[in-house]
């Protein structure tokens, strides 16, 4: 499949006819989403671990966003809220009655606004929920898919390379280029299988089942696998950025880095992602890089996926629509503003708000709810006295109307298949 995916950009490729835009030159824009990525597990996070030295430097060289939290614990939904601006009780993009539902396909998404407003778009993705049928991603000249689910940045950068390569871009171009690799199961390729655990891929990459999981010796070894899967992704990120400035596109564009959602590592007795709201499935890297952009700048206050949106548009000077829930974060951040995430894949369905350092977590059946301080008990361990005030926040998003038509997508049979395949469902 990636083979034939490749051949087939490169006839689109080769029948494009496209030059350079004149005229006053417009910023481009290259939206860097990586899967599964828990923002505690990079080097510019603070970790341990030297899992991510081109991220770092990316960081380095623009602003960080220190607290930027997931409209959801899963991709569909978070990968909704990136492209609409949206919340996950907005755009309904979420898992639910047997089925996981698209995006409407008149809702505005960041690439029909950017297309609408000149932009060449393209887009190279990894995963079935960025597949057509979802809609998430439409809007595209040209589209790259491939759902083969396995580690394949390279294949992907050298994709993304070759078109830029091989294809005069009409100027402005935006370039959504998603990476799967580290998403379970955890296999990254020699040498980097045996960066941090010399078992390396000999060993176990995927979790067993959930009662056997509490070993440390597991958990650890998991762990170490994933730090390299991360790696791996940062090594073929360096590539592109290289091959980005030999071709001298990197000047005058926008690069915003940021992940779907976070992955856990048995903290709450669970592992991967999807099945509840703690913020090992929600805190995620958010990195903005660009002409006019204060390096080294890190930015405190939260923020969220649904911010990329409206920060892309202001930053380039395009209207923001009313619809949207986020904000351009590169602008004035309310110290007390409140962040929702919602869409858990489980059988307790739940939804969460983040204000400052307070947090509450509400579970819809049966009724309960957890309030933790981030600030003093950052792994959620000690929980608080209800937060009433945020309790009456998270009920209001709860009861928030959907603002579209979300669709039903494939039958429940196969969408059942692709929830266990990806350890969402177990």
């Amino acid at each position: 499949m990636k083979y034939s995916a490749l051949c087939c950009l490169t006839i689109l490729i080769l029948l494009t006819v496209s030059c350079w835009g004149g005229g006053e030159q417009r910023i481009n824009v290259v939206l860097v989403i990586i899967d599964t990525v828990n923002a505690n597990h990079l080097g510019c996070y603070d970790y341990d671990r030297d899992t991510s030295p081109t991220i770092d430097s990316l960081a380095a060289s623009g602003v960080r966003f220190q607290n930027c939290q997931a409209q959801a614990p899963w991709t569909l939904p978070g990968m909704a809220s990136i492209f609409t601006g949206l919340s996950e009780r907005s755009h309904g993009c979420s898992h639910y009655d047997g089925f996981s539902h698209g995006l409407d396909p008149e809702m505005a998404t960041l690439t029909t606004i950017l297309k609408e407003h000149g932009y060449s778009t393209t887009a190279l993705v990894n995963v079935g929920y960025l597949g057509e049928s979802f809609g998430i991603t439409r809007g595209n000249d040209l589209f790259w898919f491939n759902d083969d689910e396995s580690d394949n940045a390279d294949l992907t950068v050298d994709t993304l390379l070759k078109y830029f390569s091989s294809n005069r871009v009409e100027a402005p171009f935006f370039v959504t280029i998603h990476l799967f690799d580290p998403h379970l199961p955890y296999d990254p390729p020699a040498p980097f299988d045996t960066l941090f655990r010399r078992s390396g891929a000999s060993g176990i990459t995927e979790w067993p089942a959930i009662e056997m999981c509490s070993d440390p010796v597991l958990i650890e070894h998991m762990t170490a696998m994933y730090d390299s899967e991360l790696r791996w992704t940062d090594s073929q990120l360096s590539r592109l950025f290289a091959g980005m400035r030999e071709m001298e596109l990197t000047d005058n564009t926008l690069f915003i880095l940021v992940a779907d959602h976070g992955e856990e590592f048995m903290q709450h007795g669970d592992w991967g992602h999807a099945h509840n709201l703690y913020q090992q499935a929600l805190h995620v890297p958010l990195i903005l890089t660009g002409p006019g952009i204060e390096p080294g700048t890190v930015i405190s206050q939260n923020v969220g996926q649904y911010d990329v949106l409206p920060t892309v548009l202001a930053y380039l000077d395009i209207p923001v629509p009313d619809h949207v829930e986020g904000l351009n974060i590169l602008g004035e951040i309310p110290a007390d503003r409140i962040i929702p995430s919602s869409g858990v894949i489980a059988d307790t369905t739940s939804a969460a708000c983040l204000q400052e350092s307070n947090k509450v977590i509400w579970f819809v059946e049966p009724d309960s709810s957890e309030t933790f301080n981030l600030a003093d008990d950052p792994g959620e361990l000690n929980m608080l006295t209800t937060d009433s005030l945020l309790m009456e926040e998270v009920l209001e998003y709860w009861a928030w109307p959907c603002l579209c038509t979300p669709t039903q997508n494939e039958s429940a049979l196969i969408e059942m298949r692709r929830l266990e395949g990806l350890g969402y469902i177990r």
